[in-house]
């Protein structure tokens, strides 16, 4: 292929930088890879376009102050998609830009992989009827129940094995170092916004491990600890970098006696990890109200979703409310991560959906 040619990629969360990062980097091998993703993408070799740091969000309330910034971003990802050296599109969740992306790759007949497609199980289902119209995109997604939602609206979807079920992962737990292990997000408003509400849940605690996503919410950690307790608070509760591979994150995980942890994929490694943990999260006020109103669904931690049932305690704290102080983990059935690694194990591999997406391209490129 000519040198020029390249595959725009557009993630705009951590999972969505975990998820695309092999991804990146069978494509690489055959393409320039350009577009939007965090460390671990732009390490596998792609080329950022935009600010990654910007894109996060959680909730309609976190998105209205960064409305320019992402709208600029958005911009720039369209213009790349629509250069003709721009040969196809990898969308990874991030429905807020990647609906738009892929529905214009389908406008230009350039082919779309849509990883981990919007929630449609939980709410506006119409997105799915959206997608299915669009005879470029192909849909790739981990769980069972989505892939039924979206084959019943005919879109072009398959199931994808889960990049946590290949993570080696020792038996049993090591001793617990930490006593608790605070996991407010990635997203820096959603977990600024939690943090004040674990850091009140754990106060009667001593050995207390706060985790920073990323290097760049430590300072914004420091910040509000230092408001809420001074130097003490400061030195009661230490702050650490999540690490990098997932191998290193479920070891960490296995080091907590119990750990609260914002809803989304860090449930999953938790839960394959056999640690203890609740799922605890308060929103914005926009979208509490809006998720009270439309979203139906039994649980909202990933884990009891995918098993039909209530494994872990989850909490959705109003926005005026506060939670009470004392242990905020329970115990879990020992067949938990087994029964769930069984679950997330179906489907093609990484690898396998990249030659195929390569094919597509290649093609396209030929006709």
């Amino acid at each position: 292929m000519p040198n020029d040619k390249f595959v725009l990629f557009c993630a705009g969360e951590d999972s969505g930088d975990s998820i695309g990062e092999p991804l990146v980097k069978a494509i690489a091998a055959r393409f320039l890879v350009k577009g939007s993703g965090g460390t671990r993408m732009q390490n596998a070799g792609l080329e950022p376009l935009v600010h990654y740091e910007t894109l996060p969000v959680s909730g309609f309330g976190d998105v209205l102050p960064k409305y320019f910034k992402l709208r600029k971003s958005f911009s720039e990802l369209k213009s790349a998609l629509e250069s003709p050296n721009c040969v196809g599109l990898v969308a990874i969740d991030y429905p807020g830009f990647n609906m738009k992306l892929v529905k214009r790759a389908g406008e230009l007949h350039k082919p779309a992989l849509y990883v981990a497609p919007p929630q449609v199980w939980a709410w506006k289902k119409k997105r799915a009827a959206e997608l299915a119209k669009n005879p470029f995109a192909k849909l790739a997604v981990f769980f069972d129940f989505e892939e039924a939602v979206y084959h019943e609206a005919g879109c072009n979807v398959v199931r994808v094995r889960h990049p946590f079920v290949d993570v080696r992962n020792e038996n049993g737990r090591s001793d617990a170092a930490i006593q608790v292990l605070l996991l407010p997000g990635s997203r820096k408003a959603q977990a600024l916004r939690n943090l004040p509400l674990y850091l009140n849940a754990v106060r009667n605690d001593e050995n207390v491990v706060l985790v920073a996503a990323r290097q760049d919410l430590v300072s914004a950690f420091e910040r509000t600890l230092r408001r809420m307790g001074g130097d003490s608070l400061l030195r009661r509760v230490q702050i650490k970098v999540a690490p990098s591979s997932a191998e290193e994150r479920m070891a960490f995980y296995r080091s907590a006696e119990n750990v609260i942890t914002a809803p989304g994929t860090a449930t999953l490694e938790l839960a394959l990890s056999g640690t203890p943990f609740t799922v605890c999260t308060k929103p914005d006020l926009l979208t509490y109200c809006l998720g009270r109103l439309f979203i139906k669904t039994k649980f909202f931690a990933l884990p009891n979703i995918i098993l039909d049932r209530l494994v872990f305690l989850e909490h959705i704290v109003p926005p005026w409310s506060g939670l009470k102080t004392g242990s905020m983990a329970n115990g879990i059935k020992e067949n938990v991560a087994q029964e769930l690694s069984k679950k997330l194990a179906v489907g093609r591999s990484f690898d396998q959906l990249a030659l195929e997406f390569l094919g597509q391209l290649v093609e396209c490129k030929t006709e």
